[in-house]
């Protein structure tokens, strides 16, 4: 069973900076399958490209230093296919962890049935889709340094890196790491 759900890019627009870009993106009015949330992610990245010659955000060291600790694989690191995670804090439900995307990488668009996460972007550009359960339409916003979101459980959402992205969760997990995950639409393997 496909989920349909709509896309909202007004706040997006509503940002000066912005507006072009989320004029060409809001010719995707839904997402409906793992196709067309692949499509409408590689597309984001692509139209952010052409829209932004010169980089929205900016990455130091921190970035290349954790992307490269992913790369080894050390204990409390996760390597996907959009970059990584690593792991600082696992203390009963109290999990704190970096989310490290490449430009271009993008996670599933997901949802939790206990678990809550607050987001705090650290360095980098990209877009996050989120919707609160009763909403129509997922809300598209830009991603920048400082930008923070709670997510109760319920709520679907999506990081995608149209630069390189470095994001900082603090999350409440009950059921453990990774066990409260529910997939809606997942990256293709070719990322």
């Amino acid at each position: 069973m496909n989920k349909v759900l709509g896309l909202n890019h007004e706040k997006l627009a509503a940002d000066p900076r912005f507006a072009m870009f989320a004029t060409d993106l809001a010719a995707f009015t839904s997402i409906g399958s793992t196709e067309t949330f692949n499509r409408y992610c590689r597309e984001a990245c692509r139209l952010w490209h052409i829209n932004f010659s010169v980089p929205v955000g900016e990455t130091t060291s921190q970035f290349t230093e954790l992307m490269e600790q992913i790369e080894r694989c050390n204990q409390d690191v996760i390597k996907t296919k959009w970059g990584g995670v690593i792991i600082t804090r696992r203390e009963g439900p109290n999990v704190e962890k970096f989310l490290v995307i490449r430009q271009g990488g993008y996670l599933a668009l997901e949802m939790h049935e206990e678990k809550v996460e607050n987001l705090e972007v650290l360095e980098g550009a990209g877009l996050i889709l989120w919707r609160r359960a009763l909403e129509q339409a997922m809300t598209v916003e830009s991603l920048k340094p400082g930008a923070e979101f709670h997510f109760e459980p319920g709520m679907e959402h999506c990081l995608i890196g149209t630069e390189n992205l470095l994001v900082f969760e603090r999350a409440i997990d009950p059921k453990g790491m990774d066990q409260d995950l529910i997939f809606i639409y997942e990256p293709d393997v070719n990322l």
